[in-house]
């Protein structure tokens, strides 16, 4: 297991330099190797302060994988996948907030849960507005965010 975490951690570090080097406007959010058969597969999740699209993820993928097999501390058949974190996967990085702003979050925190409106991001925290009153969360006090879709209210004319 700890041989496991080294190579992932050793993936990560090169990934990381490989996308700083070839798209810099790309910034990795998370990384994993997992192993559920013969062939171990990188999982990736990469981003851009704008929103990354389908055609970017598929060029790092392209890149990354012409180079892959040129690691000789990397078994030879190493999978890859690239996407994007997607709707509902955690915020990682400070970094993904900014392009969040105006979305519905559901923040996780040391007091509880809170639902609503990303409305500021700074080097102190976020605000959200819930129920038309703005609260400000400290970077230290959020243990988990993610992006959430609202829930539609029912029509009554049913």
């Amino acid at each position: 297991m700890q041989a496991l975490r080294e190579m992932e951690e050793r993936l990560t570090q090169w990934v990381s330099a490989q996308i700083a080097e070839a798209f810099p406007h790309v910034f990795l959010v998370e990384s994993r190797l997992r192993v559920h058969g013969p062939e171990p597969e990188l999982y990736l999740r990469v981003d851009t302060d704008k929103g990354i699209t389908l055609d970017e993820c598929v060029k790092v993928h392209l890149y990354l994988k012409e180079r892959l097999g040129g690691l000789d501390w990397l078994p030879e058949n190493v999978g890859l996948s690239v996407s994007s974190p997607g709707v509902g996967a955690p915020l990682r990085l400070r970094r993904q907030y900014p392009q969040n702003i105006g979305r519905f979050l559901f923040v996780r925190t040391r007091r509880g849960t809170m639902r609503g409106i990303l409305t500021s991001v700074n080097d102190e925290g976020i605000q959200i507005r819930r129920h038309h009153r703005l609260h400000t969360i400290p970077w230290r006090d959020i243990q988990m965010a993610r992006v959430e879709l609202p829930r539609s209210k029912r029509s009554k004319s049913r």
